[in-house]
């Protein structure tokens, strides 16, 4: 009478290269009835990286809620075999154009795996967003030596007002226009909650200002590279 527990999903965040996937773009999905592995960063073809997040918080009613997969995950002990298998992934990357990815919190997995495949050899900007810059900030000195990589970062916790991945592109509107002109492709990936629609909104505005665009021309703009896949989202 009590159907069974859904598996969990849970983006991989290592390069191809470094695992034994065919296939880049992979999500890997995580069997809760059974055991996890470590998440200790790749080093070798038989090994992979997952970014996640313990779900912990509490509900209006002060009730402590707590995610089933992710508590259970963070009890292991190290080295704790799991059960898994991979599933394609909806991202499809070009290697001749720019790449615009935006990716808060443990949206900027599948990037992390892109980035570790081909940061030095694409132009890549990663709009990355977390809570606290000293807590929540993924992969930073990782991120710092990348070559052709800039990453442009809104900590929404860190000041009296909360600053939001849509609020740094906003704020980048003449970088992502110039980006678009050159084709540039736009990915986004992670809550599937309000963020992806203020995302777009943003490139929404940052092309309509740009490109002096009425917001409706804008809008159809944006439509059309959904439809060309120049505009891919990877939500959850």
């Amino acid at each position: 009478m009590i159907p069974l527990m859904k598996p969990r999903g849970f983006s991989i965040a290592s390069a191809q290269s470094r695992d034994t996937l065919d296939k880049a773009n992979t999500r890997d999905t995580l069997d809760t009835s059974q055991s996890r592995d470590t998440l200790d960063t790749a080093q070798s073809r038989d090994t992979l990286d997952t970014c996640m997040a313990v779900v912990r918080y509490r509900t209006n009613l002060k009730v402590e809620r707590l995610g089933v997969c992710s508590t259970w995950l963070s009890t292991l002990p190290i080295n704790h075999p799991v059960e898994l298998w991979c599933e394609p992934g909806s991202f499809y990357f070009p290697t001749d154009t720019p790449l615009i990815m935006v990716g808060p919190g443990t949206g900027c997995a599948p990037f992390r795996s892109l980035i570790q495949e081909r940061g030095s050899s694409q132009e890549m900007v990663l709009f990355y967003g977390c809570r606290s810059e000293r807590e929540d900030y993924f992969f930073r000195e990782e991120w710092e030596g990348v070559e052709r990589l800039r990453v442009i970062t809104a900590f929404s916790r860190d000041q009296e007002h909360k600053v939001y991945v849509q609020h740094r592109i906003a704020e980048h509107s003449g970088l992502v226009w110039e980006m678009l002109e050159r084709g540039a492709c736009i990915y986004v990936a992670g809550s599937s909650n309000q963020m992806p629609g203020q995302v777009r909104a943003a490139f929404t505005t940052a092309v309509s200002t740009q490109a002096g665009l009425a917001t409706d021309n804008a809008e159809q703009w944006i439509e059309g590279l959904v439809k060309s896949k120049r505009y891919q989202t990877e939500t959850w």
